[in-house]
């Protein structure tokens, strides 16, 4: 529907207009649609972004809109961030729910005996993997 002019006004709906051209030109563009509307209408100030929105409104309804299919999300340097530090983390050598309590206490009792000492707990542990082979 469209708007009424005021009564006694020489305004111009603009939404008509821009309808009118497009329905005898359904291939016009943007830039050639305004520049037949300052042609059409001298004397007026045309606001180029109303009329872009209403010419993408009206064409839509018209049905000549172009969809265009949505880009797939870039991957952020975040995320590639995050997948570095996972990698870079040592890998458990079992998971939480096979330890038992009396073994995590076991453990801590013996970094306690190696003076808290991660690297020499290490050197213990692998001293003693090489006995058992």
């Amino acid at each position: 529907m469209a708007k009424r002019a005021a009564a006694g006004s020489d305004k111009v709906n603009m939404s008509q207009e821009i309808r009118v051209i497009v329905e005898a030109n359904k291939e016009i563009r943007g830039p050639e649609l305004i520049a037949a509307l300052k042609a059409k209408f001298p004397s007026m100030t045309i606001n180029e972004n109303s009329v872009q929105v209403a010419f993408a409104n009206i064409r839509k309804r018209m049905g000549l809109a172009r969809t265009v299919a949505k880009r797939p999300a870039k991957r952020t340097r975040r995320a590639s961030r995050a997948a570095a530090s996972r990698a870079a983390r040592p890998a458990a050598t079992a998971p939480a729910a096979d330890v038992s309590i009396a073994q995590l206490q076991a453990a801590r009792g013996f970094l306690s005996a190696c003076g808290d000492n991660l690297a020499t707990a290490q050197k213990v542990l692998q001293q003693l993997a090489d006995l058992r082979k």
